[in-house]
């Protein structure tokens, strides 16, 4: 409601806090947070117990001033399970680690180190497509040039999540779009830049009644005038000025 009493959620964006099965104690990351509604729903799940969350604590980052102050503004409605909220604002892709006693930093930067968090939230900003069905005013806006310009953002807001989580942590990545250059694709390189430090969880045990399907494994990569590319090396044949090439990665292909 308007005074903060009553919040509703749609299902699936409630889906990646309850996949990471966030418990009391933990230390919980949400990189993209405002307008909040993941932060509260980590919120309560580490206040299951009653306690003061159970030595637990969620951080809530959010790049822009105006959308902290929006996500305070529905945090508060929740009371006293803000004692374990602290709100920043800072760029997600250069966030800082925590300072804590017993988490191993590593080097200056914090590159090598154990990480800081049990669970990160990586619902990272997007094209916004997938809203089209509740929004259809998306179609009208919506333009190719949005995933190539969001998928580097995405790519990099992914890796220090990876490197901030501590071992046997989870992070979930999630996206508002049905993009797969959004989607897959940030997956994919992740996963390949971070090599053995980090794997693809099978969360088919999680939320059984969740109708769900797997994720793509090939698709094409397309320009301005929706012509297809089917590779990077097909990108780089092509006669497409080059400084419209230069708007695409590598990582934008399924892997070979």
């Amino acid at each position: 409601s308007s005074l903060g009493v009553l919040t509703r959620q749609a299902i699936e964006s409630m889906v990646p806090v309850a996949l990471l099965q966030v418990q009391p104690g933990h230390a919980v990351l949400d990189m993209c947070a405002s307008p909040g509604s993941k932060t509260t729903q980590a919120l309560e799940a580490i206040w299951a117990d009653g306690s003061c969350g159970g030595g637990g604590f969620v951080v809530a980052n959010d790049a822009s001033r105006t959308r902290c102050q929006m996500l305070l503004r529905r945090c508060a409605a929740l009371g006293e399970l803000c004692s374990t909220l602290l709100v920043t604002c800072h760029m997600a892709q250069k966030l800082p680690r925590l300072p804590l006693p017993q988490a191993d930093h590593g080097d200056v930067d914090g590159r090598y180190g154990n990480g800081s968090y049990d669970r990160i939230i990586c619902d990272v900003p997007c094209s916004g497509d997938g809203t089209a069905r509740k929004n259809p005013s998306v179609w009208h806006r919506w333009s190719v040039e949005f995933a190539l310009e969001m998928h580097p953002l995405q790519l990099q807001i992914a890796m220090r999540g990876a490197a901030l989580l501590k071992v046997g942590g989870l992070l979930a990545y999630s996206t508002c779009s049905l993009n797969p250059l959004e989607n897959e694709a940030v997956v994919a390189e992740l996963l390949a830049r971070c090599g053995d430090a980090l794997e693809l969880v099978d969360a088919s045990d999680r939320l059984q009644g969740l109708a769900r399907t797997s994720g793509l494994a090939h698709w094409h990569v397309m320009d301005d005038e929706l012509t297809e590319f089917g590779s990077y090396a097909e990108l780089a044949a092509s006669t497409l000025p080059r400084v419209l090439k230069r708007r695409f990665r590598r990582s934008m292909w399924p892997p070979s």
